[in-house]
């Protein structure tokens, strides 16, 4: 069939029209793809930045718990403790106060050197106050009583309750993060801790924006919305304080003018980092969440495009219709593969930064279990009293598989009952409950099938999500601490009882001189042997014969025997109270051999029979198992006094009437240590209770009848092991199986090692 021009120009017509307006079905089709991808693109953009600034804010917020936590320790520092009571005993600065000062300088010091990050510090300075806000010590350098001065009166302390917390201290440049924790003691605030936040390392690690990948830029804002610290210049040109009301609800579009600068269209968010003073505030360009094209602009743009190409068409068809429709259809398919193009630069763009994002995401979650399993203490992330997450450390102190652990309640690793005899299960419920309403801080008793029965400290912090409340708890193994403390406290009370028992010695040595001499003088001048007594009775006409027989028929010889027996008994406990109270003196320290100390006081003990209390040591069974030790440098006299007390009284044990059916042995043990020597002496008598042994050392504490015993042999030994030998004294005895006592004594003494060299030279 054959058609005429005319037809086949209508022909061509039609398909050209019916072409032209499939072409732009297909283009429409095209454009709202595009504009379905690219909001969908939009969206997961302004999702990945509200959830960067909610993580990081949850990242500011545990790194300034952590330094809560630091801070809060030093705080409860043994040396801090000691200086404050040393100050409450009335402790002079220039002697006792001085040294307790030095100490906390040092912690000071060595706290702020070990915490950094990238090996940078994390803390400027750490400071130590008194109650009127004095500096008395400093990480910075030792200061000197003279160099005392005043801290600033920015720093809010009365904002700070007894829980550590976080002030601001403005200057004339810049604002300083000051952590700021009370010293407790005895229930009242008597200083302060302040650790001064680094704010360059701060904000390299946290808050520097990083350009090569995004406009994103962040800022950490008081409630005002005032920059914390001084920002770079681009920066701090942003008006922060202009949107300080604006809360966590999400992203908010604002236009800011930057001097010097186009305006910008960008999208601010704020975020509270609790429960700190503080917050998150962030900005990143419109352009990059939704890119360079708004929807007013795409529509307008699409519409355009059709109007062209339709007008296109009618021109086409006006004109050469075989030309224009070639000429139309290579157009297009060069618009189309350009928009292809386009579209896939812009796609390849997103996948880069969302690939970065992603990157940057997986480190932050590194370094967040790096972190989470690296810590000192354990820590357990609980929901309820259910354990959910654990560290390495809650593994290496409970000494159970991580996967026992996670099945488990708390309640489940403690024992029936708590110290205060509330049951574990109820009390672990309370401090749960107490927990979601504010952190709790308490002592608590752990105990699994391995670890057996230990004391811990229990931090107890609720983290509350959008969806669910945990648990966050850190616990510390204070165990070693209370027996220190424990030590402390009784090497302190017999300090203070040597003191008084000194003391009480002295004022009874003057009226005791009077009555024996007195005593003496009486006797004396009854004697009929000395002529002046003779001379004095025949001139008062008596015979001095009848009256010696008159004295010894009345027994007042006995009655001066008496008085002079008794006075020198209370000589003697005179003497061994000062003996308790004295310091060791340079001249009697010299070089001795321990093990062979031990014999010679075996021999003397071995003459001494004492038949009242029927005990002999020629039928106790000595049996010595004496190691290859060094020499020390002690005083050898207080040492042989020592053993030869602790020897008189396991034979005094084994001599008396509880003892019995048993042959009487006593086992002398040495052994070398690190940096001293171990000496023990053993018994198999009948052994001490166990409510006498918490008090065996302390003076005139006795359990010998009235004139058999002073209370002052073990009392005495104590003090000079521990405080004039700086050695360790411990007694373990089970009623029926013996006793056994421990001395630890020091080899590297220096101050001992000079004064017997000194001895030694004279």
């Amino acid at each position: 069939m054959k058609f005429t021009p005319s037809e086949k120009i209508n022909f061509s017509t039609k398909y050209i029209l019916l072409g032209g307006f499939l072409l732009m079905i297909f283009i429409i089709l095209l454009l709202l793809f595009y504009y379905k991808n690219n909001a969908a693109l939009q969206e997961s953009s302004l999702n990945r930045f509200q959830l960067d600034v909610a993580n990081k804010a949850a990242t500011l917020e545990y790194f300034f718990l952590e330094r809560k936590y630091d801070i809060r320790n030093l705080a409860d520092a043994q040396e801090i403790q000691t200086y404050f009571n040393n100050r409450a005993m009335g402790m002079s600065e220039e002697y006792g106060l001085k040294v307790s000062i030095f100490a906390i300088g040092e912690i000071l010091r060595k706290v702020r050197n070990e915490k950094n990050i990238d090996k940078k510090n994390i803390y400027s300075r750490i400071d130590f106050l008194d109650c009127n806000q004095s500096l008395l010590a400093s990480s910075m350098a030792p200061l000197e009583s003279t160099e005392k001065m005043s801290i600033s009166k920015k720093l809010n302390f009365d904002a700070i309750s007894q829980e550590p917390g976080v002030t601001i201290e403005k200057t004339k440049d810049h604002n300083t993060i000051v952590f700021v924790a009370p010293c407790v003691f005895k229930k009242r605030t008597c200083g302060w801790v302040l650790a001064y936040l680094n704010c360059t390392t701060f904000y390299n690690h946290f808050l520097s924006p990083s350009t090569a990948l995004s406009s994103k830029v962040f800022n950490l804002t008081l409630a005002n919305g005032a920059p914390v610290m001084p920002l770079p210049e681009q920066i701090s040109r942003f008006p922060w304080q202009e949107y300080n009301a604006i809360t966590s609800n999400g992203p908010v579009r604002v236009t800011v003018d930057l001097e010097g600068q186009p305006t910008q269209k960008v999208l601010f968010m704020r975020i509270p980092i609790q429960p700190f003073p503080l917050y998150l505030s962030g900005y990143v360009k419109q352009n990059e969440i939704f890119g360079r094209i708004n929807t007013v602009q795409f529509i307008i743009g699409a519409v355009a495009v059709l109007f062209i190409i339709l007008f296109g068409l009618l021109w086409s068809i006006q004109t050469k219709m075989k030309h224009l429709l070639l000429q139309t259809r290579f157009d297009e398919s060069t618009k189309q593969q350009s928009a292809l193009t386009r579209k896939n630069l812009q796609l390849k763009e997103e996948i880069t930064k969302r690939v970065a994002a992603e990157k940057s995401l997986i480190e932050n979650e590194e370094r967040y279990r790096k972190l989470f399993e690296s810590s000192s203490d354990a820590i357990l992330i609980m929901k309820g009293s259910r354990v959910i997450a654990c560290n390495q450390k809650t593994v290496e102190l409970f000494k159970l598989d991580r996967e026992k652990i996670l099945i488990h309640h708390l309640y489940d690793f403690c024992p029936g009952k708590q110290q205060n005899g509330i049951d574990s299960k109820q009390a672990c419920h309370e401090k749960i409950q107490q927990a979601i309403r504010q952190p709790q801080r308490f002592e608590w008793k752990l105990q699994t099938p391995k670890t057996g029965l230990i004391d811990t400290e229990v931090t107890m912090t609720a983290i509350n999500l959008k969806t669910d409340t945990l648990l966050q708890v850190l616990v510390r193994d204070i165990t070693e601490k209370k027996h220190t403390q424990e030590l402390l406290v009784q090497t302190e009370k017999m300090m203070a009882v040597g003191g008084l028992a000194a003391g009480m010695a002295h004022e009874i040595n003057n009226p005791l001189g009077i009555i024996l001499q007195a005593c003496q003088n009486a006797t004396r001048r009854l004697n009929p042997a000395l002529k002046k007594n003779i001379a004095t009775a025949d001139s008062l006409n008596f015979d001095i014969e009848l009256l010696q027989q008159y004295l010894r028929k009345r027994k007042i010889f006995s009655y001066l025997e008496s008085i002079h027996s008794a006075g020198e008994r209370a000589a003697q406990i005179v003497k061994s109270m000062l003996n308790f109270g004295r310091s060791s003196t340079a001249g009697n320290t010299e070089l001795c051999d321990i093990n062979l100390l031990l014999d010679e006081t075996l021999k003397i003990a071995e003459v001494d029979y004492n038949l009242k209390n029927t005990y002999d040591f020629k039928k106790i069974n000595i049996y010595r198992q004496y190691g290859t030790i060094e020499k020390i440098i002690c005083a050898k006299n207080e040492i042989g006094q020592v053993f030869l007390n602790i020897i008189k009284n396991a034979a005094q044990a084994m001599g008396s009437g509880e003892f019995s059916g048993k042959t009487p042995e006593i086992t002398l043990y040495t052994a070398p240590e690190e940096n001293g020597v171990l000496i023990s002496i053993s018994d198999n008598g009948p052994g001490i209770p166990s409510e006498i042994q918490k008090t065996i050392f302390e003076p005139f504490f006795t359990t010998k009848p009235v004139g058999e015993g002073t209370g002052l042999g073990l009392s005495v030994s104590y003090f000079i092991i521990t405080a004039h030998h700086n050695g360790q004294f411990r007694v373990n005895s089970k009623p029926g199986e013996g006793t056994t006592f421990t001395i630890q004594l020091p080899v590297n003494d220096e101050e001992n090692e000079q004064d017997a060299q000194s001895t030694q030279r004279q």
